[in-house]
């Protein structure tokens, strides 16, 4: 069943039973009324008759000695022409024997009032022939004994009255649960279409379209719904499309790898093949062997710098606290020789601070760094290592700013956002020639990442490069926290 029913069933159920408990209340309330006034004329009215003929008998016995049994038809007779209503009809009854009834009165009082000697007022209300009456009795004692003057008021009318207003009641009830069931279906269509819409825009997104969103924008709490589900739908889109990233960029580092690695591989299985199968001079068996043993160490680095990715990705980086300038004099103790090897000149300038981290994984950081500089740099330039306490622009706590310069041959605008993928290369030839395999700076990236630490780029070609890395200052486990 749709929302709209249900709310239209529960607010007619709802609007029914007010209606019937509010109006059984009221009608019962307004019957008993009608019907209280109209016993109350009847007792009135037989007060007046019982008064009239009381004096009348009471003057009769003091003035004459006529029997009261043989005067009280006739003064019953006067009050009954006289003061009855056209709805009302008299009896008298003297010594429990009904001396006189209303002409045309065919009926006679049930036994059972006949019978109630209880002094004071006493009525039945009476079921006659499709008909109600009133029967109202009282007594008047006389020589010892009883008078009972009866009087019959139709109430057949009122009572039809009463039914009527029952019946216009129901009908009543019927017309407003129509109206007011007609109403609520207007206003739970308007306030559910919201909902339909929500509805259909949800099917639309189970069905694979990522991109629809709900327009809906009402201030309630349809539209903080509305407002939830596209914060969601952007969530989900999001991890699609860096699911769908994840998978291209997959996709690419297997075909990467394949060709990186066949490189290798192909000079290795032809200088072996060679050395194999001819016989060759010393000194081209040596040149051979120097092409296999500078590929297969390329391979070497290329499995060592994937094993470190994957640990990053999986493993739990243990870390200490680390002093900067001892940090980097290691860097440039491990970098020394190669830069040495290539004629080029180490300018470093490293203040002391503490940083919190894996030292040997930041060595690493600073060690494919330096190493790239040397890469893209001719022989005999200058390489700048430096590193100094900065102030930070977003809060009020220091950073630590590790600085590696080179005037090489710098990295196009274009190329700077690449520079972390893996297996791209600036200068293939060059990093190829140097044994590089592309995937240096993304083991960068991701060391760099894992302790929240920032990586800016500064380059233009021909001019050189600079690579700036920021840590926070560590003082105490506070900051770490």
């Amino acid at each position: 069943m749709k929302f709209r029913y249900k709310v239209l069933l529960v607010n007619i159920i709802i609007i029914a039973i007010t209606l019937s408990v509010s109006g059984f209340f009221i009608i019962s309330r307004q019957n008993r009324l009608i019907m209280d006034s109209e016993i109350k004329n009847s007792v009135t009215e037989n007060n007046l008759i019982e008064s009239t003929l009381e004096y009348s008998l009471l003057d009769t016995i003091n003035s004459s000695a006529q029997n009261v049994r043989s005067v009280l038809p006739t003064y019953a007779s006067r009050v009954s022409s006289g003061m009855l209503a056209s709805t009302t009809s008299l009896y008298v009854t003297y010594d429990s024997n009904i001396i006189y009834t209303s002409k045309g009165e065919q009926t006679s009082p049930s036994q059972t009032l006949l019978k109630n000697n209880t002094p004071g007022k006493r009525y039945q209300i009476v079921h006659e022939n499709n008909k109600t009456f009133i029967y109202v009795m009282s007594s008047i004692y006389i020589n010892d004994l009883i008078i009972n003057i009866i009087t019959k008021r139709n109430i057949t009318n009122t009572m039809a009255m009463i039914n009527n207003n029952i019946s216009l009641y129901r009908l009543y009830i019927i017309v407003i649960l129509l109206i007011s069931g007609f109403i609520v279906y207007i206003i739970s269509t308007f306030l559910t279409r919201p909902l339909e819409k929500l509805n259909t825009v949800t099917d639309t997104f189970a069905e694979g379209d990522f991109t629809t969103r709900s327009s809906i924008s009402t201030h309630d709490e349809i539209g903080l719904l509305s407002e939830k589900f596209n914060h969601m739908a952007d969530s989900v889109e999001n991890h699609i499309v860096q699911l769908n990233d994840t998978l291209h960029r997959r996709d690419q580092f297997v075909a990467d790898f394949t060709h990186e690695i066949k490189t290798p591989m192909t000079t290795i299985i032809g200088y072996a093949d060679t050395i194999r199968s001819v016989e060759l001079p010393r000194e081209d068996e040596v040149k051979a062997a120097s092409y296999i043993f500078s590929e297969g160490k390329r391979l070497e680095q290329m499995s060592s710098h994937l094993f470190d990715l994957i640990y990053l990705k999986d493993g739990e980086i243990p870390k200490t606290v680390i002093n900067t300038q001892a940090l980097g004099e290691t860097v440039i103790d491990t970098m020394r020789p190669s830069l040495e090897k290539s004629q080029m000149n180490l300018i470093s300038d490293i203040d002391s601070a503490s940083i919190y981290g894996d030292s040997s994984l930041l060595k690493t950081v600073f060690i494919n760094l330096l190493d790239n500089a040397r890469k893209y740099s001719d022989n005999g330039e200058d390489i700048y290592f430096t590193g100094h306490i900065i102030s930070s622009s977003s809060n009020k706590k220091d950073l630590y700013e590790f600085v590696v310069e080179d005037h090489g041959i710098g990295i196009a605008k274009e190329d700077i956002d690449k520079i972390c993928d893996e297996f791209f290369m600036v200068d293939k030839s060059r990093s190829r020639k140097e044994g590089g395999a592309g995937l240096g700076m993304s083991l960068v990236s991701s060391i760099l990442n894992e302790h929240s630490a920032q990586l800016k780029i500064e380059s233009e070609l021909g001019k050189g490069t600079k690579m700036k890395v920021i840590f926070p200052i560590y003082e105490s486990f506070q900051d770490i926290n």
